[in-house]
């Protein structure tokens, strides 16, 4: 009999060397490191991040403790985990799975606060981190869709087990507590959909709480206490009946094909296929669906020197799932009329002024930061953006035709593929944010930057916190 979903994890995972990685795994889990180690420095200035870090400080202070990114302070284990995810999520500058998805606001603040207090090095946290994103981005792979209608929050759902396996890898746990660590974690994770429906805020506290709960899973595991149920994730009652609704792959929804997935390759080629080399970088502080329409919009007018005033229509095709946000059982606007905010929003400001901004970076347009409050956009938004969702289509690949007054009609696309960055590659776009870098600007992200180029010679990962915190 094959060994069940968790066994195969917890088996490669436990055995997984710095060694095992492919260079360009390792090029890409640098350049993670750095997304958010820089998205961390933006969110510390931010009043919520403050307000958490008091709170932590509070609560769970702990002088022999973590360090919380940017403060400086000591909390616990499991404190400095939040604070240092909740300043991560807060600016949005992370990377992106799928829809709905962005592991390294739980996966990150697990791998720096688990490597500071077990000293590791950082080839450690290096193959920590490829262990615990392969899982979150293979489990979530083609069930998101399917998760999201069931009214969970598909984010913290896959991320509880994916950060339980980095602490616990980072704790050097055996094969037998990484099954634990990943079986508790299945059992702690949580996140419901309503408040993106309804516009509530408990959102906030999802991928912060999916850290915490999965560092809280490898401490418990470590203890040696618990035995994991074999089958936690495909069982009858396990993990994947409760969040996609059925234990043998059956889905609701998918993004395109069948609506069965194969559970064969949640792990086919662990290993040898890395599926963490299909994370994209939100650059933009809005959600992961609207990046590549900017990007086009923007390539689009630039190659064909677009007067925007002069344009008839701008039609954009999208994945339907793309315009059911946040579910595609519970959209919080079903026929997802042009506002203010919706992708078609962000279409027409890319077009109208020529970029969007990016986290930190420059703006665009008359009306400086104050994105909303400029009507030329709302009036193009309004009248000139139509947006067709399409079945069996790419996810987050659009493709778009702007016709002009003149009849003349331009056509264009932006494939998911190009979102796909190497270290340098993102490199290259992160420092539009280095004049207002808050600690130092250009020469302190150019710091960070050439810093997160030698993690693997790091003999303990001290240099990479010491850098969030201002001189």
């Amino acid at each position: 009999m094959a060994d069940s979903i968790a066994r195969q994890f917890a088996k490669w995972s436990a055995n997984l060397k710095y060694e095992d990685l492919p260079p360009e795994v390792v090029d890409k889990v640098r350049s993670l490191i750095l997304t958010h180690l820089v998205s961390a420095v933006f969110g510390g200035q931010m009043k919520a991040a403050k307000d958490t870090i008091h709170m932590v400080k509070q609560e769970e202070g702990k002088p022999d403790g973590a360090t919380i990114l940017v403060d400086g302070g000591k909390a616990t284990r499991i404190g400095a985990t939040y604070a240092n995810s909740e300043m991560i999520h807060l600016p949005g500058l992370w990377d992106q799975y799928r829809m709905i998805t962005h592991p390294g606001v739980s996966l990150i603040p697990s791998g720096i606060v688990n490597a500071e207090l077990e000293r590791a090095t950082g080839k450690e946290l290096i193959t920590a981190l490829a262990a615990g994103y392969e899982l979150s981005t293979r489990m979530a792979d083609d069930l998101v869709p399917a998760t999201a209608a069931r009214g969970f929050r598909p984010a913290p759902i896959y991320h509880t087990m994916g950060a339980a396996v980095i602490a616990a890898k980072l704790m050097k746990l055996d094969e037998e507590g990484m099954m634990s660590a990943i079986a508790i974690a299945a059992n702690c994770t949580s996140g419901l959909f309503e408040s993106g429906r309804s516009g509530g805020g408990e959102t906030g506290v999802h991928d912060p709480n999916a850290a915490r709960q999965g560092v809280f899973a490898a401490l418990v595991a470590r203890e040696g206490h618990i035995k994991a149920s074999e089958q936690v994730i495909e069982g009858p009652a396990g993990f994947l009946n409760a969040f996609i609704g059925s234990h043998t792959g059956e889905l609701s929804y998918t993004f395109e094909g069948p609506l069965q997935a194969d559970l064969g390759k949640i792990t086919e080629g662990l290993g040898k296929r890395f599926e963490l080399m299909n994370l994209m970088y939100r650059m933009y502080d809005n959600a992961g669906y609207n990046h590549a329409p900017i990007n086009l919009m923007v390539e689009m007018r630039e190659k064909h020197h677009i007067d925007p005033d002069q344009v008839e229509e701008v039609i954009l095709t999208i994945n339907y799932i793309e315009t059911l946000y946040p579910s595609p059982k519970f959209p919080r606007e079903p026929a997802n009329p042009p506002r203010v905010g919706a992708t078609h929003w962000y279409v027409a400001h890319a077009l109208v002024n020529g970029g969007f901004p990016q986290v930190g970076g420059p703006t665009y347009g008359p009306t400086g930061d104050d994105l909303k409050a400029d009507k030329k956009v709302e009036e193009f938004t309004l009248n000139k953006v139509t947006i067709t969702p399409a079945t069996d289509f790419p996810m987050f690949s659009p493709t778009a035709v702007i016709r002009m007054k003149d009849g003349t009609a331009y056509k264009g696309e932006y494939p998911y593929s190009r979102l796909l960055w190497d270290y340098d590659g993102f490199v290259d776009q992160i420092k539009k944010s280095g004049p207002k870098y808050p600690n130092g600007g250009v020469a302190g992200l150019d710091s960070l930057i050439a810093l997160c180029r030698t993690v693997d010679d790091m003999p303990n990962i001290d240099a990479l916190i010491k850098a969030t915190i201002p001189a």
